[in-house]
Order: C-alpha cells, then structure tokens, then sequence
C-alpha cells in the first residue's frame, strides 16, 4: 500500500485543473475566433509558468487551491519549458480549438478519455504523477500563496 500523505491530494489537484479549464473554455468560447482559442491554449500550454506578483509556478487554478509546480532537477518553481513539456498531453487537444466546429468536436471526443488517463496515473502512481509531471520531471506541491486563506 502507498503511502498517501507525503502527495498532494489528488481531488485538489483535479479542482485547480478544471478552474484552469474554466478558464481556458471562457477565453476559447467567448473571445473573437483564433484570439480566444489561440489565448486559451497559451495559457493551457504555459500557466504552470506564471511567476508574476504572488504567483510562482501557479496557475490561477493552482494559486486559488494553494499548490505550486516545481522542477525536481532544481527545486524552483516551473519554468515557461517545464510548463510547455508538463502541459502538451493537454495542450495537444486544446489547440483543436483553433478550428471552428470540427476543432471544438475533436476536442470533445479527445479531451475526456485523455483526461481519465491522467485522473488515473495521479491517484494511482505512487508518487501522484500525471504523465506530464514525469516528461517534464515536475511534481506539485502545496505552498503557503494562494489567492485567499479559507481559516
């Protein structure tokens, strides 16, 4: 049996994603074709990266659930390469939103076996690592910065 404290919670990781996936659908739907699309893959693609004001190594997700993405290489934060390379299994079906109508079904039909593979290798591996966090050698980590305290 693994030994679940030493990994972030998986159902907080799920929660940032799919607050990142909010977002990402928002600016893909709402913004004018190819802006929106292009603004949301960017962001899907380099959010992990975000290393401005309190934000380092979080995504909006990650900053409201309080975790962080660091490089096990050096111990700092993500990088716009680590958040690239952990980002691009994702990445990969988000850029069909690009393409109007044929793009947004691609993605549909992609997107969700896609994203049960990684649900499964976070609660399963026994490090809690997706198949991004192990080709960008990432992991995430809870950190003390996020957008509010619930105390």
């Amino acid at each position: 049996m693994m030994d679940l404290s030493k990994r972030t919670p998986g159902v907080q990781r799920v929660t940032a994603k799919c607050i990142d996936l909010f977002i990402f659908i928002f600016l893909a739907a709402v913004l004018p074709a190819v802006v929106g699309p292009l603004l949301g893959f960017a962001y899907t693609m380099l959010g992990d990266s975000i290393q401005a004001g309190a934000f380092k190594g979080q995504s909006v997700g990650k900053m409201v659930i309080g975790l962080r993405v660091m490089s096990t290489r050096t111990r700092e934060p993500a990088t716009l390469r680590d958040s690239f390379i952990r980002n691009s299994p994702i990445g990969i079906v988000t850029f069909f939103s690009i393409i109007p109508f044929w793009g947004w079904l691609i993605m549909i039909v992609l997107g969700p076996p896609l994203m049960l593979i990684e649900a499964y290798l976070l609660f399963r591996v026994e490090k809690g690592h997706r198949l991004g966090d192990v080709m960008a050698d990432t992991e995430v980590v809870p950190c003390e910065t996020r957008l509010w305290n619930s105390t």
